[in-house]
């Protein structure tokens, strides 16, 4: 049953959306399941998503994106194979030229074996091209307001690359590295991450990808080597932007 709902919720969000100027539609599949460095599943996952965004909203006030997106078990990690988290968040963009400025609002929920309360953060992002030729930095605040990581904070450093290589085929590469601010443990540098990704494009809807992910334990006294397990992640990928 929950299963079936989380797939419908998708649907109806990619239905919904075709009211919209821009979808997209995707699955990936993934070797495991690392989020911020923990190790939340190391068995083969499946993780579907939609995002709605173009909404009919003056450029001078910005843009609006919804979104949806979930991770279900393949392996038989928590009695079977389920949807353990789905997520729901809100983004805006704020309407400035010089630098990328975000807001997201996303509630995180786990409504596989046990349930639990949902994880609620808000999120601020600052990004910028370097050049023009494909190098870009960022940095994001990722503050808990319930659940979990209430009163925690999560920063990120990113920088990422990328290039056409054809007119169909693209590469990809970044790095990012994390800070955690936590409520009732241990500060410090929590996680890094280094990644390469290949994207080859179908038709103008469609494209395919693959890429290839390292985690790095910062310091075990902030991700606890309960929590790390998986350091290397593996996924391909089907997208559709209509």
């Amino acid at each position: 049953m929950k299963k079936r709902l989380v797939i419908m919720t998708i649907a109806a969000c990619a239905a919904v959306a075709a009211q919209a100027a821009d979808v997209s539609t995707y699955v990936d599949f993934a070797s495991a399941y690392v989020f911020r460095g923990v190790t939340l599943n190391d068995g083969f996952v499946m993780q579907p998503g939609a995002e709605i965004s173009g909404f009919p909203i003056d450029e001078a006030y910005g843009s609006l994106a919804i979104g949806i997106w979930a991770n279900y078990d393949i392996n038989d990690i928590g009695n079977g194979q389920e949807f353990s988290e789905v997520d729901y968040y809100l983004s805006y963009s704020l309407p400035v030229e010089v630098i990328d400025i975000g807001l997201t609002y996303t509630s995180y929920t786990y409504p596989g074996a046990g349930g639990g309360d949902s994880d609620r953060e808000i999120s601020l992002s600052f990004g910028k091209d370097i050049g023009t030729n494909g190098l870009a930095a960022a940095v994001s605040f990722n503050y808990g307001v319930g659940g979990a990581i209430e009163n925690s904070l999560y920063i990120q450093g990113e920088l990422g690359y990328e290039t056409d290589l054809t007119e169909s085929l693209s590469a990809s590469a970044g790095v990012t590295v994390g800070y955690l601010v936590s409520d009732g443990g241990a500060d410090g540098f929590n996680d890094a991450t280094a990644s390469v990704g290949l994207g080859y494009a179908l038709n103008d809807n469609w494209s395919i990808g693959a890429g290839l992910t390292y985690i790095a334990q910062l310091d075990d006294e902030v991700l606890a080597d309960s929590d790390y397990d998986v350091s290397l992640v593996a996924s391909v990928g089907l997208s559709c932007d209509f």
